[in-house]
């Protein structure tokens, strides 16, 4: 039995298994029904469902399973222990099952893509953003009213930054958590893509950031465009290419321009405060500048109101609230109202959620890994995708995301961050050096 499942799950089924689980991480829309809890509903994606196709070949593993390093193991015991310690009191989460998913997922791409070469993992990480990225297009024309409808109201400009971004909130979103992080996914995926088409890829991640008013998937494309031209073999930046740089520049600005997504852009990132252009019609309108909490909080799109609840909360609650539970009780005991159900920060949601050594263990590995990365200084795209990620978690994120824990361990993989289960067994080798009986990973390092 064991050969016969060896011999099923090649290195080839196994790399397009793995393909159709990206893409499907992508688009968790593909949804068959939910769990209702008593704290949110957990969806039953399909993504969730496909992930067993990989438990056979687990299985026939477990003698010598890989884990993801203890130091992002101790950081998931610590979630579900703390969960369950605080569910009779606050109830259990749905982003319980995030967490959960999230260990099954590093676990089996650690196993099943142990024998990936890098080129292997680039592709298919490739492909699966490619993949996303026409999906996206479809879906967007599909959507083609709405799409039209919004440029007409950009073009004339005829409404406010605050009724742009109410308006970008109806944009169809493919990843089923809105135009944010619609274009965040975008602009990640776009490390892996090479070649010319990275060209379109990005223009593409570009544009829809603007067109969706999102200050996320704009930091997020910048610093794919800085990434690529530092280290991307095809459009690094030379003094030979500049040229053509520029002119490729002049024709972005004036696509947004013409088109009225610039302002849109602009104003989205710029608060109206410092709008000098905007202040004689910010005086027409008001007899009173408005106060600087409500230009803050404002400007922050509900962010504000809840980070500013953080401190009291933490003091409060050292120990944590359990996975999730941080936005139910500050709704329930801290004046709340509004329909947030995560913090949009990681640090401050592992903190309330875990408490302080919830919120210090993330920053332990965040400081890890950029320590890590004194020498090598991001060069890999999956460092360099990590690295957004912790740019953007200040802003965005729960920091349970199933596309952000693939690329995780697969960077693991990349640097051999992982040991064997205990039960594992060991051999000698020739040079009498103790190793394990499975061969060790064959991923290429940078």
């Amino acid at each position: 039995m064991v050969d016969t499942i060896g011999r099923l799950y090649s290195n080839k089924i196994r790399w397009r298994l793995l393909l159709i689980q990206l893409i499907l991480l992508y688009v968790p829309s593909f949804q068959f029904f939910s769990i209702p809890t008593d704290n949110g509903s957990i969806p039953a994606s399909l993504c969730y469902f496909f992930s067993l196709v990989f438990a056979p070949y687990l299985m026939i593993l477990l003698p010598h399973l890989r884990l993801p390093h203890w130091s992002i193991l101790g950081l998931f015991v610590l979630v579900y222990v703390l969960a369950l310690i605080r569910w009779p009191q606050y109830g259990l989460s749905k982003s319980i099952l995030h967490w959960a998913f999230g260990l099954y997922l590093i676990v089996t791409v650690l196993n099943v893509g142990a024998d990936f070469t890098k080129e292997q993992w680039l592709r298919l990480l490739e492909v699966g953003a490619c993949t996303f990225a026409i999906l996206h297009v479809f879906y967007m024309l599909e959507n083609y009213d709405l799409v039209l409808k919004l440029l007409r109201e950009y073009r004339e400009g005829v409404l406010s930054a605050d009724q742009m971004r109410v308006n970008c909130s109806a944009i169809a979103s493919l990843t089923r958590g809105g135009r944010n992080l619609d274009a965040t996914w975008l602009a990640l995926g776009g490390f892996f893509v090479r070649g010319k088409k990275k060209a379109v890829y990005g223009t593409y991640a570009i544009l829809f950031a603007f067109f969706g008013a999102s200050r996320v998937g704009m930091i997020s494309s910048l610093c794919l465009i800085l990434w690529t031209l530092v280290y991307d073999r095809v459009f690094r930046l030379t003094f030979k290419n500049l040229k053509w740089y520029i002119l490729y520049g002049l024709c972005i600005l004036l696509l947004l321009a013409g088109s009225g997504m610039m302002r849109v852009g602009v104003e989205s990132i710029v608060p109206d405060s410092l709008m000098f252009w905007k202040q004689s019609e910010m005086a027409e309108t008001e007899n009173l500048q408005p106060e600087e909490p409500q230009i803050i909080d404002g400007y922050l799109s509900g962010r504000g109101a809840m980070w500013e609840r953080f401190p009291q909360m933490l003091r409060d609650n050292p120990l944590g609230f359990g996975v999730g539970n941080a936005l139910r009780v500050m709704r329930q005991s801290y004046g709340f109202t509004s329909y947030e159900d995560v913090m949009h920060n990681v640090f401050m949601q592992l903190a309330l959620d875990e408490g302080i050594l919830g919120g210090l263990w993330f920053l332990g590995l965040c400081a890890a890994f950029l320590y890590g990365q004194r020498k090598e200084r991001f060069r890999s795209p999956f460092a360099a995708y990590l690295l957004t990620y912790l740019i953007l978690s200040v802003v965005q994120f729960h920091g349970g995301e199933a596309l952000m824990q693939f690329t995780l361990a697969v960077f693991l993989l990349e640097r051999n961050a992982w040991f064997m289960v205990p039960w594992a067994k060991k051999v000698i080798n020739e040079r009498g050096e103790t190793t394990y009986a499975t061969p060790e990973s064959t991923v290429d390092h940078p």
